[in-house]
């Protein structure tokens, strides 16, 4: 069978939600698979690039180059190798990136065509962790990928934004069922609010079969990405929440029609 490159973009306008970790650890469960994969990094803060310990001294050329910059690099001179069978694509100036964007007419085929070259890297996933504003490299972002991944940070506030993500689809011209993905994270079962919001966004996609198992809030989660680990390397037990992620992912096709 030909092996077919899925594309996802973790995206939520919210920030706070826990997004960099969820891209951080799907890049490395579908790794650990035997899934070739490349994570991009186009969150200004470079979290995900940080959460598998690299900062920017470790990089000359990055996501910058091969889509805003002079004279295109080989794509081989912008990708880091984190982990087996992962790679990442990091990222450095966003903010002109962006601007640079303003410039470009149309969005739709954009990363299709300045990210050619990954189309021969032969990956299976290209997980995109996205910032949390709406912006022009995250409309492209949006146009490029197959599906989304919606992390939902199960407290009050991210709740009642769930429904920001839908406006921003439309306002693109991009269908709803591209949201491939709702993973609820940082779920304490031991506060009635946390019930009662995980009850909300189990009402909410009850007519879907996208919400997933919710990732349970778990300091070893967030101590594991400031030491530039996941907690595939770290915590078994707590890798053991992302799997059924990563599960749901390689059983759907996430193709937009």
């Amino acid at each position: 069978m030909e092996r077919r490159l899925k594309k996802y973009a973790v995206l939520n306008n919210k920030g706070g939600v826990g997004k960099s970790t969820i891209a951080v650890h799907v890049a490395h469960g579908l790794a650990i698979k035997g899934k070739r994969v490349l994570l991009i990094d186009m969150d200004g803060q470079n979290d995900a690039s940080l959460f598998l310990g690299f900062t920017s001294e470790d990089y000359n050329k990055s996501l910058y180059d091969m889509i805003a910059g002079g004279e295109k690099p080989d794509f081989a001179e912008c990708i880091l190798h984190a982990r087996e069978n992962l790679d990442l694509l990091p990222s450095k100036s966003m903010e002109r990136i962006n601007a640079e964007l303003y410039k470009e007419p149309d969005m739709k085929l954009f990363l299709n065509m300045r990210l050619k070259a990954l189309e021969e890297e032969d990956y299976d996933y290209i997980i995109i962790d996205c910032g949390p504003q709406r912006s022009r490299v995250n409309d492209a972002a949006l146009y490029y990928v197959d599906g989304i991944i919606v992390p939902v940070q199960v407290e009050s506030a991210a709740v009642r934004a769930i429904g920001n993500i839908y406006e921003y689809l439309s306002d693109l011209g991009l269908d709803s069922g591209m949201i491939s993905l709702v993973v609820p994270n940082m779920y304490d079962q031991r506060t009635s609010d946390g019930r009662e919001n995980l009850d909300f966004i189990k009402e909410f996609f009850a007519d879907t079969d996208v919400l997933t198992a919710p990732i349970h809030r778990r300091i070893k989660i967030t101590e594991t990405g400031k030491f530039g680990k996941t907690v595939y390397e770290t915590d078994s037990d707590a890798a053991k929440q992302f799997d059924h992620v990563i599960e749901r992912l390689v059983s759907i096709d996430g193709r937009k029609e």
